[in-house]
């Protein structure tokens, strides 16, 4: 996002990954081969996530003032098949998998049995929280700077400003679309900048003074044998597919990247119906 919205999310992808590796490599080295522990691991993606911040910062081939990127990611590691996904700002990542317990899936003469599970009864289930100001608790936390939470109507005083709209109300992103079109976004206290609907990210320096920062959350799980599909994906691909959708077109697919193509083509196509443009 912003005029060098691409340079921050390049950067981001080619350095986050050795900032993670060198962040883990150093807290293996105090553990003498034993394996990492959850808040060891949270805190090496904490510091690899904060580390790429800064050098995105200090580069002074790209002006991340009002520019920068989301984050979201995947870390395999273990004995016991566990991942961990990091999130920062509103890109997203969703688990698709079956519920109730595995049938054979042979019936009588070689057939499928009525009675068992497909890949497309697969149920959406969300491994990221989108971080906007959406949520209550990222309100509270980016008001506490002095910034100001307002939609773009209300900034230009088409809409009412007062306490409710203010505080404003819990969207669960995700299950249900911001059908509206005018999300709350991050004002400075006393200018028209930087505007930013999301309150994480990495870059976005002067939207940093103002509470968004590169802290990731995090969500660590053993991964299971009816899990079947993961998605990470900015969010221009959910501004109009819920996760359940998404899943739902991932699930005709045995290869992930015919199943990619086709979650871009539909997000692309739903773009154009709703806007006069496409966008992350």
């Amino acid at each position: 996002h912003g005029k060098d919205g691409h340079h921050c999310a390049r950067y981001t992808r080619h350095h986050l990954p050795g900032q993670l590796k060198r962040a883990l490599e150093r807290a293996r080295s105090k553990q003498d081969g034993a394996e990492l522990n959850r808040d060891q691991i949270h805190h090496a993606v904490v510091r690899a996530h904060v580390e790429t911040n800064r050098m995105l910062h200090q580069n002074p081939q790209i002006d991340d003032s009002l520019s920068g990127t989301t984050a979201i990611s995947i870390y395999f590691h273990g004995r016991r098949n566990r991942v961990t996904i990091a999130n920062v700002g509103d890109s997203r990542c969703v688990l698709g998998s079956t519920t109730g317990p595995p049938v054979s899936s042979i019936g009588h003469n070689g057939a499928p049995p009525e009675s068992a599970p497909t890949r497309s009864m697969l149920k959406a289930q969300p491994l990221s929280r989108d971080q906007t100001p959406y949520r209550k608790d990222e309100r509270v936390r980016i008001k506490k700077t002095g910034a100001r939470i307002l939609s773009l109507d209300q900034l230009e005083g088409l809409e009412p400003i007062n306490e409710e709209s203010e505080n404003g109300e819990e969207l669960e992103l995700g299950e249900e679309l911001d059908e509206g079109g005018d999300p709350p976004r991050v004002w400075a206290p006393n200018g028209d900048y930087p505007g930013t609907a999301f309150t994480r990210s990495i870059g976005d320096a002067m939207a940093e003074e103002l509470g968004v920062f590169a802290e990731p959350e995090m969500l660590s799980r053993e991964l299971k044998p009816n899990d079947k599909i993961l998605v990470c994906a900015s969010d221009g691909v959910f501004e109009f597919l819920t996760n359940q959708s998404v899943i739902d077109i991932c699930a005709k697919f045995n290869d992930p990247l015919e199943a990619c193509r086709a979650v871009v083509a539909e997000a692309y196509e739903l773009w154009l119906q709703y806007e006069l443009r496409t966008d992350d």
